[in-house]
């Protein structure tokens, strides 16, 4: 329900917000440009200002100061009339005002759209959508973390337009509502819809003092008062014997001649609502609070076009794997569960090779599903599993819609699930509508499989088992086409193990125009149409190069090709940020734990970590003499406190140990660390993470707390191939 309510509030207002955010940004530059042009006047005397601006300024009338603090002077004679800028610390002219009818224009275009009372009751509603889609967009957030607990924590990478737009909206989400719920407030004053309590008015003074009026320096009301305070001061007209004010605080008259208050009415409730909301909306708590308006205002155009791109990227993609046959007449269903268009991108690619090999295939979401198939032999479904265990949007009434429909009998199928293994569920969803398949009836056609963060080999082995099932070649290749590219040239190679059958290499590159951070990703293809490689970085854009470790295999076309790229040689590859590997900056330890190649991305943090953070690192190797990568580094990291102590284990030494056989052994000085609230960063092979866990668990439960609990503390992170 969020999701629709965020997308069809996006498309209906998106124009709209667009315009009132665009002209929102040009008013908070200008406002903020006149901050920082206006003489400094804080905690100054409003009747010493008053007094030095008629000294210079003859027939003033009325003095103003505007939200961005400029006093300006109203003024008429004999040689005409006018509005003046005044210095309040001199009273001395500064200049003409003149208003800039640029600004005007775009003002009232931000206020009304050009369309008067109707205009504003636009913006107002509009308002009312960017706090709806604020609001929504938060519900979605915190849905896609797996719970509000974990609101804040790391974002699972999805890259792209859509990782910027959940960005932005996490930290810009309060200030969005600020202006939303403020404009909404102004708009609806401005309409008479709510009270603004400016009909409250103090009372009119029948009489006034007779006599010399006093110097109006002198005058006792006025000497109380601050600059600060002064919206509007307009000076007696002839036959008058008051002075008129407008504060922050309230209205009233001041006697002439004796300086006293004649009536003051200090502002109401709703009143000083308004008051509020309009210095939230126009900046009127100063030059830092004006930037961070205009930040808003960027951050809506922002969201608006990056969310208008998602949405139109995901229709494209659906819309080319919803082509195929119709329902009635499909052999084969392809149903998708997709949060972020790469499952549709897998799922066109199935399509399209069953398609091309004669199957009638009807491709369509899983909230699609239909009551009965008649021609349906096979049922495959591709889903991913959103947050903490839920179903994406696309599939969320799935299993209601399974529970009334009519499937079963003789229709096979098959699951897959896609996932990220960093999460408690892992697939959690993909799970339960297997289950649900089997308890309707259905025959498995596959036991059910899953894909870890778009991991290529495991997609493939999938592809392969459906393919011998049904007779067929298939081959499926995850990662979205419009991955930006990055050029890399291979600056220098470190050769491990050389002798033996699966040496390590330790590969520089210059890699210009790109970000990067250790732990993140280096996707790298072969060769045309081969799917994409991931290796972690161990080094960060301030280094000036980028660096893997690469450990070549037997029948590894990738980590043979880059063993033999030559010094110079240039080749292309993407990088997706991973930044919830990242250790947290603090005064807790880190515990780094890895195997072979696997050390680079832990290098990589002790090498960044100048503030000397306790790092612990528990390493295993092959053979100590050929294969401990990084050696004479991580001996300069230990003199330098960059790391605090190094565990090794070698599997082909003297005495062969595996890197969990050390964390049995120090089993009481890694309790100690993790009373401490250490975090724990696992890189290496699925079979050493396991062990790895398996050596954990004792540990952790002699503390009360098991993998879970630290998974969602963000305290235990892994990266495993």
């Amino acid at each position: 329900m969020s999701q629709r309510v965020h997308l069809y509030l996006s498309l209906v207002f998106g124009l709209l917000l667009m315009v009132a955010a665009g002209s929102g940004l040009l008013l908070a530059g200008s406002a903020l440009l006149d901050q920082l042009q206006a003489p400094v006047a804080s905690g100054q005397n409003l009747a010493a200002v008053a007094e030095q601006v008629v000294r210079q300024v003859p027939g003033a009338e009325r003095l103003e100061r505007s939200p961005s603090g400029e006093l300006r002077v109203s003024f008429s004679g004999v040689d005409g009339e006018g509005v003046v800028r005044v210095d309040p610390a001199t009273g001395l002219v500064l200049g003409d005002y003149v208003p800039s009818p640029a600004m005007a224009w775009i003002r009232t275009l931000h206020r009304d759209l050009l369309l008067g009372d109707g205009g504003r009751l636009m913006t107002g509603v509009g308002a009312l959508a960017l706090a709806l889609l604020s609001l929504s967009g938060l519900f979605l957030l915190a849905r896609r973390l797996g719970g509000w607990r974990r609101l804040f924590s790391p974002l699972p990478p999805v890259g792209g337009a859509g990782q910027w737009h959940t960005r932005v909206a996490r930290w810009g989400l309060p200030l969005l509502l600020v202006l939303a719920l403020s404009g909404a407030y102004l708009s609806a004053a401005s309409q008479g819809l709510i009270a603004d309590g400016q009909g409250q008015e103090p009372a009119y003074p029948e009489s006034s003092s007779v006599g010399p009026a006093a110097p109006i320096g002198q005058l006792h009301a006025l000497r109380r008062l601050s600059l600060d305070q002064l919206r509007e001061l307009e000076l007696p007209m002839p036959g008058d014997g008051f002075y008129t004010l407008h504060l922050a605080q309230g209205d009233g008259y001041v006697d002439a001649v004796t300086g006293q208050w004649l009536s003051y009415q200090p502002h109401g409730s709703a009143r000083n609502l308004y008051e509020l909301a309009y210095r939230l909306h126009t900046g009127g708590f100063g030059p830092i609070w004006t930037l961070l308006l205009g930040a808003a205002a960027g951050a809506t155009l922002f969201l608006a076009g990056s969310g208008l791109l998602v949405w139109w990227r995901r229709r494209q993609v659906r819309g080319a794997a919803s082509r195929g046959a119709a329902a009635d007449e499909a052999d084969t269903l392809v149903l998708v569960g997709s949060q972020g268009g790469s499952t549709w991108a897998i799922a066109r690619q199935l399509q399209a090779q069953l398609v091309a090999a004669g199957c009638q295939v009807h491709c369509a979401p899983m909230n699609e599903l239909a009551s009965h198939y008649p021609n349906a032999r096979r049922l495959l479904v591709l889903t991913a599993t959103h947050g903490d265990g839920e179903a994406p949007d696309s599939a969320r009434s799935f299993l209601d819609r399974l529970a009334r429909g009519e499937l079963g009998g003789g229709l096979e199928f098959a699951v897959l699930g896609f996932g990220d293994s960093r999460f408690p569920r892992y697939c959690g969803y993909a799970v339960k509508v297997d289950q649900q398949l089997r308890n309707r009836g259905l025959t498995p056609l596959l036991p059910m499989a899953s894909v870890d963060r778009q991991d290529p080999a495991q997609l493939q082995q999938w592809a392969q088992r459906l393919g011998q099932r049904l007779g067929l070649a298939l081959d499926l290749k995850a990662g979205l086409a419009d991955e930006p590219r990055y050029g890399l040239t291979l600056l220098s190679r470190e050769l491990y193990g050389r002798e033996g059958d699966a040496p390590a290499a330790v590969l520089r590159f210059a890699c210009e125009g790109a970000t990067f951070a250790p732990g993140d990703l280096l996707g790298v293809r072969p060769g045309p149409g081969e799917a994409v490689r991931y290796y972690s970085i161990a080094s960060s854009t301030e280094d000036g190069y980028l660096e893997i470790c690469v450990r070549r295999h037997a029948q590894g076309r990738c980590s043979g090709w880059l063993h033999e790229l030559a010094l110079g040689e240039r080749i292309e590859g993407s990088l997706q940020a991973h930044p919830e590997f990242r250790p947290v900056v603090g005064l807790q330890p880190v515990i780094l734990i890895g195997a072979g190649t696997g050390l680079a991305p832990l290098m990589g943090f002790i090498r960044t970590n100048r503030l000397r953070q306790p790092m612990h690192l528990f390493w295993g190797g092959r053979c100590p003499e050929s294969d401990f990568l990084y050696e004479s580094e991580l001996g300069q990291c230990l003199t330098d406190g960059r790391l605090q102590r190094l565990s090794l284990a070698f599997s082909q030494g003297h005495e062969r140990h595996y890197v969990q056989d050390r964390l049995r052994e120090q089993a009481e000085e890694l309790r100690a660390l993790l009373t401490q609230g250490a975090q724990v960063r696992v890189c290496g092979s699925r079979d050493m993470a396991q062990g790895v866990r398996n050596a954990l668990v004792p540990v952790l439960a002699s503390l009360g707390v098991d993998l879970d609990g630290l998974r969602q503390q963000g305290r235990y992170r892994e990266d495993v191939y």
